[in-house]
């Protein structure tokens, strides 16, 4: 499975991983993914997450009390 790196949750021991760089400058540009992604192989479970964690918080931070 190739995904976004930012997007991976957890996955079982049984899987292995490994992070790569985007091949092609038309994909880096405009791909809108960034400059990696991750190539998850095995048997076994992955779980992702439908945003990324920068993606989360600034989502959530306008909801959070200040002084």
């Amino acid at each position: 499975m190739v995904c976004d790196t930012g997007v991976v949750a957890a996955m079982e021991e049984t899987c292995g991983y490994e992070v790569q760089s985007i091949k092609g400058l038309k994909n880096i540009i405009f791909g809108g993914e960034g400059l990696f992604e991750t190539v998850v192989s095995g048997p076994g479970k992955v779980w992702l997450q439908s945003m990324t964690i920068e993606q989360l918080a600034s989502l959530i931070v306008p909801y959070v009390p200040s002084k």
